[in-house]
């Protein structure tokens, strides 16, 4: 079996770099001290980054190494989808022990080139150092118009919620892995209606309403019979705090509520409360009409 360490550093790089694709807006890709690229026009750069560790987000004895690989962009791409951007480039730099089995890698890379070929991304460097896990860093670099650009602080007073997909039960269900970033379904909905805030739903949707909250400063109040229970979930908590989910969470007017579509292409759209007030909190109101305080409890890094 061959192992990182008998490839060195430059055969692995150069093996890594063999079979990826090459846009002309690249000018000069893997291979140099940074690669040089040529956007278009006047659209904004959008910039992210997202870390995938082994024993954190994925386990190698379960996970097989080409959705760990597709996972590791299809993150970013979620983050971009969710800014109203379009993804275009990325960096991929990874920490390897020195024992990792080449095919491992092999399985990695063709899980990272299928989601780059299918969102339109090109992989242009990156880095590859020894480290004690597995550890995959994606920094990926997208473009948006400024009239499509859509931040997390935009939600108003009045605004109704959204939520694309159904929640919850990622892990259990393998969706965690498998998922499909909502590039396609943020452009169907941005060419419907105004889009006020809008984020990807990746740590658990108490969470991430939390961080909405926060960043536009508005209480928000969630209807707990509305929210959309993946079947893998089963219950109405694993909806609200599993996590990984990457869906998208929005705020639209409420005069424009009427006009957003029950589906963008398959994937199902939910109306699930509003923001009620200036402030920072996030509310559920039960079945019973009790209204309480929505309090995270689900995974956290530190």
């Amino acid at each position: 079996m061959r192992t990182v360490r008998m490839l060195g550093e430059a055969g692995l790089i150069d093996r890594l770099r063999r079979g990826l694709h090459r846009p002309s807006s690249v000018l000069v890709g893997i291979g140099d001290d940074a690669a040089v690229l040529a956007p278009t026009g006047s659209m904004r750069l959008l910039f992210a980054s997202d870390m995938v560790v082994e024993g954190v987000h994925f386990r190698r004895g379960r996970t097989p190494a080409p959705w760990i690989g597709w996972k590791a962009l299809a993150v970013n791409v979620s983050d971009i989808a969710a800014m109203g951007g379009w993804p275009r480039w990325a960096v991929v730099s990874l920490g390897l022990p020195a024992s990792t089995p080449v095919r491992f890698i092999d399985g990695l890379y063709a899980g990272l080139e299928r989601c780059a070929q299918r969102f339109g991304v090109a992989l242009v460097g990156g880095d590859t150092v020894r480290a004690p896990q597995v550890v995959i860093d994606v920094a990926i670099v997208g473009t948006v118009s400024a009239a499509h650009l859509t931040l997390r602080s935009g939600a108003r007073v009045g605004d109704a919620l959204f939520v694309t997909g159904r929640l919850g039960g990622s892990y259990r269900s393998g969706r965690h892995a498998r998922f499909m970033p909502r590039l396609r379904e943020a452009h169907l909905l941005l060419q419907r209606v105004p889009v006020r805030a809008m984020m990807d739903v990746s740590d658990g949707l108490a969470s991430d309403l939390w961080q909405m909250s926060r960043a536009s400063r508005v209480r928000l109040r969630i209807d707990a019979q509305r929210v959309p229970v993946h079947p893998s979930a089963k219950t109405l908590e694993h909806a609200l705090m599993d996590g990984e989910d990457f869906e998208l969470l929005f705020a639209v007017r409420s005069r424009d509520a009427a006009r957003v579509p029950r589906r963008l292409g398959r994937c199902p759209v939910t109306r699930i409360g509003s923001a009620i007030g200036r402030g920072i909190g996030v509310e559920l109101a039960g079945r019973s009409g009790r209204i309480t305080p929505l309090v995270h409890r689900g995974f956290k890094h530190f």
